[in-house]
């Protein structure tokens, strides 16, 4: 702790030292230097009549850093969730959305989950949900699919 006090010493006396005016061991503070002076501008005198001049048209926003407001993110429709689920699941599921991916279908992971929790819900209701779960993964031509 010693040490602490010695380094803001060592400073101290530094910043005196370098101040012509204070002697190095004594407790006054460094003079700041005074600012220049500006001699005042004389401005053309106005008719009492006239109203004074406009001031100038405030400066136009700045533009805002980074990318804009686009996206679930900022959609209020959607809300952040997060959830558990095996690797082995994830890892299937990305392959299976490249593969839609790679026929012209995007589909993002938060879209096929949004889809499938809405068609579950719906299906617990008793409504048809046959017709959402097709939107989501449509059949691949010539495949049979097991019932």
């Amino acid at each position: 702790m010693n040490s602490k006090k010695d380094s803001a010493g060592m400073f101290k006396k530094l910043v005196q030292s370098r101040n012509s005016e204070a002697p190095p061991d004594s407790e006054a503070e460094p003079k700041a230097i005074p600012a220049p002076q500006r001699e005042p501008e004389e401005s053309p005198a106005q008719p009492e009549n006239e109203p004074a001049p406009q001031s100038a048209p405030a400066p136009p926003e700045l533009k805002k850093r980074g990318r804009p407001a686009t996206g679930k993110r900022s959609d209020p429709d959607w809300i952040g969730r997060t959830y558990y689920i095996r690797k082995t699941t994830d890892l299937n599921v990305s392959e299976e959305l490249l593969e839609l991916k790679r026929t012209g279908i995007n589909i993002d992971k938060s879209d096929l989950v949004d889809g499938l929790l809405d068609a579950w819900v719906k299906w617990r209701k008793g409504e048809n949900a046959e017709s959402q779960l097709g939107e989501i993964s449509p059949r691949r031509q010539g495949e049979n699919v097991e019932s």
